[in-house]
């Protein structure tokens, strides 16, 4: 979208992640309500995707601080667990080691950037993503039906009308043609031996009718990628919010890829976590939030080693960027002022201030699995409102010190 045009929104939220600390999103939000700057949409990614729908489920915050707290939430995050040893695949005991090191090792060699991408093919990277998953859910296919009785709709594949409009982004693995475009595909099945990712876009009704609204979507990470994520983005007009959710959270090696009628396995949304581009091309005010870095020897090179990119770069994008029209009409302090209305809420120090306050991983080297500690209810009511009180006091203070 043009900045030029009229943006769709007056606020929007993004929630970023956050994993088992997703919590905080949902005090952030009932601070932003508080202070009369509820949003008009929220954008949800990874583990922010299950925040937004439990936003959509219960958007007055003390419904969803009641949610939130919930037996049925409670369920809902225990049906996340380990891959038992049994389940495992006996010759790939050892795989999280050796393939972290491997991860590790494949993300060091830029220079054989190009040859490592030609050496894998679709099969090969979607055997891996199953297999080498640390983490299932339990009977996925209802995963958040328990859920849906905390909507009035009694239907978790509509939209609360009282609650923010909400678009999730996950990702997508497909195969592609190798040959020339101009040569018709043939029966031998190696023509499709390259593989690429794309964003998606589950987008709410009034965002896919907005004008404009297919000029805005080119996917950020593709200029990292060397041409493994395609530039367009996959926009998703007719969706449910259950398999959106999980198609967000199967981030490499923690939930294997999901199936979706029409769009093949779905990768999660890493892809674009913080999609600060998107945001600001859809709203007035954005609430976006800073991020710790990703750690060198895990998550980048997982990441780098399925997507082609480090997100490193990628953060430091996110956290330089400005939108055009401040770049533009920065000549003029009171001008700017006025259209600066890119918010950045302090949250990159949520894993030490939440320490102990999710859900606790583990570990076990004579397996050689990661395991899941799950609390029992009562710790969860303490993890889940210790989050939201972290996300709602820092959204707060950043309120008041800004005079917003």
């Amino acid at each position: 979208m043009n900045n030029t045009h009229a943006k769709p929104y007056e606020r929007v939220q993004l929630f970023s992640g956050g994993g088992s600390r997703f919590a905080y999103y949902l005090g952030s939000y009932a601070a932003l309500v508080a202070h009369d700057l509820k949003p008009d949409i929220i954008v949800g990614t990874c583990g922010g995707s299950l925040s937004a729908y439990l936003v959509n489920l219960a958007p007055d915050p003390k419904d969803l601080q009641a949610l939130m707290c919930s037996h049925e939430l409670y369920h809902v995050i225990s049906a996340i667990r380990h891959v038992t040893p049994d389940e495992a695949n006996r010759r790939l005991k050892i795989r999280y080691m050796m393939q972290a090191l491997k991860r590790w090792r494949l993300s060091r060699q830029v220079s054989n950037h190009q040859k490592q991408q030609q050496a894998d093919n679709y099969e090969r990277l979607l055997d891996e993503l199953q297999h080498l998953a640390m983490f299932r859910i339990d009977n996925e296919g209802q995963w958040l039906d328990e859920l849906s009785h905390f909507s009035s709709k009694h239907n978790n594949s509509l939209f609360n009308p009282t609650a923010p409009e909400i678009a999730v982004i996950a990702s997508r693995l497909y195969q592609a043609p190798n040959q020339p475009s101009n040569q018709m595909p043939t029966a031998d099945s190696s023509v499709y031996d390259e593989f690429k990712l794309q964003e998606l876009l589950f987008a709410p009704p009034r965002l896919t009718v907005s004008e404009h609204f297919e000029q805005m979507l080119n996917s950020p990470a593709h200029m990292f990628a060397d041409g493994r994520i395609h530039q367009s983005v996959n926009v998703v007009k007719q969706w449910e919010f259950n398999p959106a959710v999980r198609a967000s959270m199967a981030d490499m090696y923690y939930l294997p890829p999901t199936p979706i009628d029409d769009l093949g396995w779905c990768l999660g949304g890493v892809i674009n976590l913080t999609p600060i581009e998107l945001a600001c091309q859809l709203g007035k005010t954005v609430f976006a939030e800073t991020k710790a870095g990703y750690d060198s020897w895990l998550a980048a090179p997982a990441i780098q080693r399925v997507f082609g990119f480090d997100p490193n770069e990628r953060l430091a994008q996110v956290h330089g960027y400005e939108s055009a029209e401040i770049l533009s009409l920065a000549d003029s302090a009171a001008i700017k002022h006025r259209v600066n209305q890119l918010h950045w809420l302090p949250f990159a120090d949520n894993g030490q201030q939440l320490a102990g306050q999710h859900v606790q991983k583990r570990f076990n080297i004579k397996q050689m699995t990661v395991e899941l500690i799950h609390s029992d209810y009562d710790g969860f009511v303490q993890q889940m409102q210790a989050q939201w009180q972290y996300g709602y006091q820092r959204t707060a203070d950043y309120i008041q010190q800004h005079g917003l």
